[in-house]
């Protein structure tokens, strides 16, 4: 009994060890995409709509350079953009898809269709760069977007790219706020139509998880929310595009 005793002890101690020794690393960071808009103010200014309806869409989804979450590390090479501004994140979750598809048949949208890697220039900073990309794809109209996930542990914020020890979890509050944004944007004149914004929070409190999966999940049901109430954002705002500059 004493020797049974003893190895369950170190059965348990290996599990913990274990535990303690995996670590998650917080997603990468999102894109202000107004830093990313033409560094003339008084251009900008003087910009005007051009797009006629109706209208091809070209999309694009765009984070912090070098950008990486837990899913994309295990199953992508990690993007090196060196010199560069922001990552393309040309993967998409099947929700996306069907967002995009439902956002396609709209008053006013021909097409909307997502980059081909093929049509994007090796060095990207701007968004002027991704509107000549848009233009090879005969796109009027650019539609970008990035998410910010960002993590706390009983109150204790964790930004971009932190790791953290899964055995550091045990009992602990975990709480993931993700905030999408969406910019629309004019490919010839860079004039931008508007703007859509939204967040979601997922809570959950641990109990001594011991893969990263079970901590990823959080950010991934989080972002499918976020992204979710986005597209209803995207909506309302396109039916005002639609209204005021559709002749």
């Amino acid at each position: 009994m004493k020797k049974y005793n003893n190895f369950l002890a170190v059965i348990l101690l290996s599990v913990i060890a274990i535990s303690c020794a995996v670590n998650y690393t917080t997603p990468g960071g999102d894109v202000k995409i107004s830093n990313l808009a033409d560094e003339d103010i008084s251009k900008i200014l003087q910009n005007k709509p051009s797009a006629e309806f109706p209208v091809n869409i070209a999309v694009a989804r765009i984070q912090a350079p070098n950008y990486t979450n837990y899913v994309y590390q295990n199953r992508y090479a990690r993007t090196e953009n060196s010199g560069q501004n922001f990552s393309m994140i040309l993967t998409r979750d099947a929700d996306e898809e069907v967002s995009f598809a439902e956002l396609g048949k709209l008053k006013g949208i021909k097409q909307i269709s997502p980059f081909n890697k093929l049509l994007l220039p090796y060095n990207y900073k701007t968004i002027k760069d991704l509107r000549l990309a848009a233009a090879k794809m005969k796109a009027s109209m650019l539609l970008v977007y990035t998410f910010d996930s960002q993590f706390s542990i009983d109150n204790k914020n964790y930004g971009p790219q932190n790791i953290f020890s899964l055995g550091y979890l045990k009992n602990k509050n975990v709480k993931v706020r993700t905030t999408a944004s969406a910019a629309l944007f004019d490919v010839q004149t860079e004039y931008l139509y508007g703007l859509a914004e939204a967040t979601a929070e997922q809570n959950k409190t641990s109990n001594a998880w011991k893969k990263q999966d079970e901590v990823d999940n959080l950010r991934i049901e989080t972002e499918k929310e976020s992204f979710k109430k986005l597209s209803s954002q995207i909506k309302e705002m396109w039916n005002g595009v639609v209204d005021e500059y559709k002749k």
